[in-house]
């Protein structure tokens, strides 16, 4: 029997991570041909490399080396370059995760091909079409043939879209998977002490979502804000993503009581996360992650795709256009810890996925 070709479509951190779990359950399938595209969309050595060698995931066997350029030429020259790769071996099935400009240049390339396409955390919805993540998620769901989704929430959206049952596939969270995977090192990591911190004395912060700096003004009123919170008994921490430093770099804004370092690997920055007091952040991965570490957030937008998080009252939604409103929510994160209610599944996503790609290739 002739191998199916199956290509994986990577990009970005909340990738390398979710593909982790996937990649040991893929090597058990013989009939497959596994060929990784890392898009190159992130490609700092703490953002990219560091996470292959930390979870154990091989060298991609393709980098198209694709960043530092506008989203449209980006996901432009991405769909041209996997097109070209899609040639040479046509896919049977092609993999995504999420929604970056990976996500949705695989998705679009792939349709060019009679393949499946597998998106994994289908049907995340913030409803905030300003958003090129919302934008990314929608056209890969409605691109793709099987969406495997995290929850009842995004399984809901798909059905109100139309999208037919038999192609929704309730998975749970594959970064539940990959968090029990690498549990004991991040407990054990004790990086608060490399950095000179007091155990839950500090706040984890990150702030990289394009709504929040490409906005000068905004991105200023963020940073003035983290920086009167932050004091020398009870620091803001803030691993500094490489685009938000450079439109920092650009603006006169006070940092002085913010402690600013570069980005962190995944077991250490983690290990960040859950020896903190709580986290503030507009990303989605982290919001989750905050949770499985028993910690909640304050997001900075004015919507979430993960829902469930601010019903439960894990996470705490903070318009940046009212930033103030950041103090009322203090109190209600400060040393309190998540009822890790089990929303996400079972921890047992990846095994899923591979179940239905074995069925796919009988």
């Amino acid at each position: 029997m002739q191998n199916k070709n199956l290509y994986v479509i990577i990009g970005a951190r909340p990738q390398f991570i979710k593909y982790a779990p996937l990649a040991a359950e893929i090597k058990k399938i013989n009939n497959i041909n596994e060929i990784i595209i890392h898009t190159g969309q992130h490609y700092d050595k703490n953002m990219s490399g560091v996470f292959f060698e930390q979870l154990n995931i091989k060298e991609p066997d393709i980098n198209l080396n694709i960043n530092n350029v506008s989203r449209g030429e980006m996901v432009g020259e991405m769909i041209k370059k996997i097109d070209k790769e899609f040639k040479k071996n046509i896919p049977d099935i092609v993999l995504l995760f999420g929604d970056t400009n990976s996500t949705l240049a695989g998705a679009v390339a792939a349709s060019s091909f009679q393949c499946e396409v597998i998106h994994i955390e289908a049907g995340l919805r913030s409803f905030n079409k300003n958003m090129p993540e919302e934008h990314n998620r929608i056209v890969a769901d409605h691109l793709s043939s099987i969406l495997c989704v995290t929850s009842e929430e995004p399984k809901n959206n798909l059905k109100t879209e139309g999208f037919s049952k038999n192609s929704i596939f309730m998975t749970g969270d594959i970064m539940l998977d990959n968090f029990n995977m690498v549990k004991d090192r991040i407990l054990s990591a004790g990086m608060y002490k490399q950095m000179n911190l007091k155990k839950n004395s500090y706040v984890l912060g990150t702030i990289h979502r394009q709504e929040n700096t490409h906005k000068k003004n905004r991105l200023k009123s963020i940073f003035n804000t983290l920086n009167n919170i932050s004091n020398p008994n009870f620091p803001v921490v803030i691993p500094i993503h490489p685009a938000t430093k450079s439109k920092l770099g650009d603006l006169e804004v006070d940092t002085s009581n913010l402690v600013i370092c570069e980005p962190l690997d995944y077991i250490s920055f983690l290990s960040l996360v859950s020896d903190s007091s709580y986290v503030i952040t507009d990303s989605g991965g982290l919001q989750k992650e905050a949770y499985y570490l028993k910690k909640k957030s304050i997001v900075l937008r004015s919507e979430t795709e993960w829902v469930e998080l601010v019903d439960k009252r894990e996470s705490y939604l903070v318009d940046p256009k009212n930033i103030n409103d950041i103090y009322k929510s203090i109190d209600l994160v400060k040393d309190k810890k998540t009822d890790n209610f089990s929303i996400y599944g079972d921890g047992k996503a990846a095994k899923l996925i591979v179940k239905i790609i074995q069925s796919k290739l009988d």
